[in-house]
Order: C-alpha cells, then sequence, then structure tokens
C-alpha cells in the first residue's frame, strides 16, 4: 500500500509502549484505550486480527465499541479466529478445565461481542473475506447473514517465491506446521506417508505440544528412516530456501480461511497436496493445479498418479504456479485499495 502512496500506520494493543518500523511501516504498540484516542472520522480503520481478551489492557473490544459508539469508516478483514466458536474446532477439546474455561471465554464472552459488533456495521461497511468458505463460516458461528461483503485472498508474493522446476525432489515431502494445534491433522499427514512406497520421505517443520505424540506415531509406524521433524520456526527467508528442496508439500488441515503457506509452496514450484474441506477447492482444482483428497489412502494413490511421470509433475505444478499468479500480492492489494477508497 505503501508503494502506492496511501499513508499506513499500524497499531497494535499492547502492554507497553513500543514503536519501530517494519519494512518501511510504522508500527505502534500501546494500550487500546491509547489507540481510541487516535481514532476518528479523518482515519480509515482496517482491522486485522483485533483479537479480544477480557480484563486485559490489550483487549481489543474498548476498539470495536468506540467504532460503533462514533460510527468511524471501518473495514474489517476477517482471518477466522477471530469469529470462530471454541466448539467449532471439536477436535481440540480434551474435557480438561483449562479447556472448558476457554470455551466459556470464548463463545459465552468473545463471540457475542463480535455477533453485536457485526450487527452494528454490517449495514454500513464492508466486511472482507479470505474465501466465500470463511464468509460462511462466519455466519454459522455469529448465527447472522452477512451480506455487504467482498473476497479477496490473502495476496502472494509471488515475486519473492520464485518458480524453480522441482522435478528431481518430487520424492521428498514437507509440510510447515505448529504441533500444538490438532488443526493440522498430522496423523492423517503420516497415514498418507505410510501408504506411499519407500522412496518417498517426509520432513515435518515445526515445534509444540504434541511433539513428542507424533514422535510415538512415527516409531509405531516404523517411518523413523522416512519421517523427521525438525524442531524450528522457520522465517519467510527460510522458507523460501527451503522450498529449494522439495517437490511436494502436504497440508491435511481439518479447515483452513485459504492457506497461506500451501499457496506460496504452490508458487514456489511445489505440487501441493491437501485434504479436501473448508476453502481448498476455492484455490485447488484436483489433478489441475494441486490434489485434493478426502482419505489418506485417496492422497497417498494420487501423489504417486502425479510424481512417477515427470511430464505429469511438471504440468501440474507450472499450473499451480500460474493459478497463483491470479493472486499475486500486487493484485489483491491493488482491489483492497479499490474497496478502501470508496469507503473512506
Amino acid at each position: 500500500m505503501q508503494q502506492k502512496k496511501i499513508d499506513v500506520t499500524v497499531y497494535v494493543p499492547s502492554k507497553t509502549l513500543d514503536s519501530y518500523t517494519y519494512e518501511g511501516v510504522k508500527v505502534q504498540k500501546m494500550l487500546t484505550t491509547e489507540i481510541v484516542k487516535r481514532l476518528d472520522k479523518q482515519t480509515g480503520i482496517y482491522l486485522h486480527l483485533l483479537n479480544i481478551y477480557p480484563f486485559s489492557k490489550d483487549n481489543g473490544w474498548p476498539i470495536y465499541k468506540h467504532i460503533m459508539r462514533c460510527n468511524l469508516p471501518t473495514v474489517m478483514y476477517v482471518h477466522g479466529s477471530e469469529v470462530q466458536k471454541y466448539t467449532a474446532r471439536w477436535y481440540e477439546f480434551n474435557y480438561r478445565i483449562s479447556d472448558i474455561l476457554k470455551w466459556i471465554k470464548r463463545d459465552c464472552f468473545v463471540i457475542p461481542k463480535m455477533k453485536q459488533f457485526f450487527r452494528n456495521q454490517k449495514n454500513n461497511y464492508p466486511f472482507v473475506f479470505p474465501s466465500l468458505w470463511m464468509k460462511e463460516d462466519a455466519e454459522k458461528n455469529l448465527n447472522l447473514t452477512i451480506s455487504n461483503y467482498k473476497i479477496i485472498p490473502n495476496g502472494i508474493d509471488t515475486s519473492f517465491f520464485e518458480f524453480k522446476n522441482q522435478v528431481d525432489n518430487r520424492f521428498k515431502i514437507v509440510t510447515i506446521r505448529s504441533l500444538s494445534n490438532k488443526v493440522y491433522d498430522i496423523e492423517k499427514t503420516l497415514e498418507v506417508l505410510e501408504n506411499l512406497p519407500e522412496k518417498y520421505t517426509l520432513d515435518i517443520y515445526g515445534e509444540g505440544i504434541y511433539k513428542k505424540h507424533y514422535q510415538s506415531i512415527i516409531t509405531a509406524k516404523k517411518l523413523e528412516d522416512r519421517v523427521k521433524i525438525i524442531t524450528k520456526f522457520m522465517n519467510r527467508q527460510e522458507m523460501k530456501e527451503l522450498f529449494l528442496k522439495y517437490g511436494s508439500f502436504i497440508s491435511t488441515t481439518r479447515m483452513d480461511s485459504q492457506g497461506v503457506t500451501m499457496m506460496e509452496a504452490m508458487s514456489a514450484g511445489l505440487l501441493v497436496v491437501t485434504t479436501d474441506n473448508s476453502s481448498k477447492k476455492e484455490f485447488i482444482k484436483n489433478g489441475e493445479n494441486g490434489v485434493l483428497g478426502n482419505t489418506a489412502l485417496d492422497l497417498s494413490s494420487k501423489i504417486i498418479s502425479f510424481t512417477d511421470n515427470e511430464n505429469r509433475f511438471e504440468k501440474i505444478v507450472l499450473s499451480g504456479r500460474k493459478s497463483i499468479e491470479l493472486i499475486d500480492l500486487s493484485k489483491t492489494v491493488e482491489i483492497e485499495i479499490e474497496l478502501l477508497t470508496k469507503v473512506f
């Protein structure tokens, strides 16, 4: 946006004061009460992941209330976590006291407030979603209809994630996931590899509380020689370099509002393999620009089909790259600017 000569300042609710510049963008961390003082009708407000934390100084709710009270021009980009009930992710619930408290906080405190904000705003200013599925999922969780909206996927920096022919690495599979969240369904990822021939390998980059659990599954399935968990958080530059070592990227997430990491892998020339759910069909056409499947066996058989034949592999990954170019960052930002200009 700054390249388009638009002045942007990022405010981050925080318990401590701080300011810095990130890639040329001014970032200011401060109490929500201080942020509120800087928001008026002369300011165009674009909300991203403004979370509600009850009884905390970085609670975003005072900002939402100020926007509603003053009817400030505001567009909200909905990523997913802001509007999803805790019970929407049943697989995370382990019947512990901490889970019950999270459920109460999320479904009984946060979601009603988000519903109030959406009802207040929906006739005035548009909401932006990365996918149609995310919009429909928000409607389901908030139990309301959102008619004033725009679908704008998260833009992918295709010039940064350059396309490389990875045909020689096509039997090497990678995934980059948090190991602290069951939404990523690493169990299914391991099941996919179990159904593949010996020449296929899998590297899992991530860290989290379930690492030992996944390692025990690897051992039980006797996959130690073919599957490795690399405990590391990857920044963008490291991801770019990492993609050059692999030919396929697997994502068996139970839900995705878009799946930015796998889109970046597609941009870099990897064959993306993912479960057929949530928003996936909006970005991946099975057998054309990537692989969609329902079961682990289904996914593994399709991986074999597209990696055993070099020509098929090269054709599908090139198609994948071209499809990601359609949502290149420069194009999606233009659409966002056009929308924001109309509102502000």
